[in-house]
């Protein structure tokens, strides 16, 4: 795929993806924000408030409606953490014009300029009644969290492992935060958003390039002015000399327990040691014919699933097990050990063989989505990485064995997160 980058004003930046292979096309704009606790409750509420209804469509109802009569387009707005940095950001999702009579991008962008930068305002705030009502939603949502146990662990081993680091936030916010925010301070935080945060609109499908681009600077050109917005530069999960493991053990009324290991990497994202990880990560316990999964669970039954995730953004890579009470010592063993068993080199051609053949089916699946795309191309542009789909395969294929190994030893653990499930008159 093709993609190519104007400067639209400082600190705003237009990136096209095009590409035939799609009936429809997207439209996205991000805001790129440092991750600290003082954010992410507020931001995460913008999105909510943004989908309640604009100037001219003041409800939800409205806002659908028009989008509806765009040849069934849809929009939308959500947040995301990718690395030390958060991301708001709102998209509509469109037919392409090769499939109707006209062209509509010229609406696409009016919708969406009147969904993200005209919310409905009274008195230099908010909707009182809006904001109110997300924030109700918001704390049901966080509270919500501890239903669903696989989540739940994983985000308090991200907590733990991070604690005192901008990673360690949740994304969603605090339910206590949310107490302190109002119509008028939220709305001031958004302002401050619009006005001063780095800018990336992504034009992803097939389209006239330089009809949409001309469309995007009348629509957006002087609503987002230059800025002087500086990125936040992720902190790595470094190496530690003399390292003290973390272990937090928390009880819960459930039948299954949920085990969380984090371990350092400290490899720097544009590194071409990323790609050795990547492909140890999926030999070790990121595909269903992984080492975890045949040992742990398959042959030894110690857990009832059991997966590795390399974050490439941190460099970090966590594990994540669901297990019995009583097996937890045996399934913490069994997961070190194949460790131990990587980083000796102790795995197959044939299984190095069969992790490029997985990750290159994981990549043909981006390739089939749109928003997928966009979500790799925005990623890459956050760790200011420039590579496709394609050339990221093209370095997949290009490691070794001893790069593999290599890897392996680059693992080291920091964090033992395990919720232990319990009956109810055990806690």
């Amino acid at each position: 795929m093709k993609t190519d980058v104007y400067e639209i004003s400082k600190g705003v930046k237009l990136r096209f993806i095009e590409t035939d292979k799609f009936k429809t096309n997207v439209l996205s704009v991000y805001f790129c924000l440092p991750l600290c606790r003082e954010n992410v409750t507020c931001a995460a509420l913008i999105p909510r408030v943004l989908k309640r209804g604009s100037v001219k469509y003041p409800t939800m109802a409205q806002l659908s409606r028009r989008a509806e009569e765009l040849y069934g387009a849809s929009i939308g707005a959500d947040i995301l953490k990718e690395g030390d940095e958060l991301l708001i950001r709102a998209s509509a999702q469109f037919v392409s014009d090769s499939f109707i009579t006209e062209t509509i991008i010229k609406d696409i962008a009016e919708l969406l300029y009147e969904f993200v930068l005209c919310p409905i305002t009274k008195d230099g705030a908010f909707d009182k009644t809006y904001v109110e009502q997300e924030k109700e939603n918001a704390k049901n949502f966080i509270k919500g969290l501890i239903n669903d146990k696989k989540e739940y662990a994983q985000v308090r081993c991200n907590e733990i492992m991070f604690e005192g680091d901008p990673y360690g936030n949740f994304s969603y916010g605090y339910v206590e935060d949310l107490e302190c925010i109002d119509e008028k301070n939220l709305y001031d935080f958004y302002k401050d958003v619009i006005e001063t945060a780095e800018v990336n609109i992504f034009a992803s499908g097939c389209f006239d390039k330089d009809a949409v681009k001309a469309e995007i600077e009348k629509t957006f050109g002087k609503a987002l002015s230059p800025r002087d917005s500086k990125r936040t530069r992720t902190n790595l999960a470094a190496f530690e000399e003399s390292i003290k493991v973390k272990e937090v053990t928390e009880e819960i009324t459930a039948s299954q327990s949920k085990l969380c290991m984090g371990f350092n990497c400290g490899i720097e994202p544009a590194s071409d040691e990323c790609y050795a990880v990547a492909v140890f990560s999926c030999i070790y316990g990121g595909s269903p014919f992984s080492k975890l999964f045949n040992n742990v669970r398959e042959k030894l039954s110690l857990a009832y699933y059991v997966f590795s995730a390399f974050n490439r953004q941190k460099s970090f890579m966590r594990i994540s097990a669901g297990v019995e009470a009583g097996k937890f010592s045996a399934a913490y063993d069994e997961i070190l050990l194949q460790l131990d068993m990587m980083k000796n080199g102790d795995f197959s051609d044939d299984e190095i063989a069969s992790a490029k053949k997985y990750l290159k089916t994981q990549v043909g699946s981006i390739k089939d989505s749109l928003v997928a795309t966009e979500d790799f191309y925005m990623t890459r542009a956050m760790m200011l990485v420039d590579e496709s789909p394609d050339e990221f395969l093209e370095k997949i294929n290009k490691v070794s064995r001893e790069e593999i190994i290599a890897a392996a030893n680059k693992m080291q653990l920091d964090t033992v997160y395990f919720l232990k499930g319990v009956s109810g008159d055990e806690i």
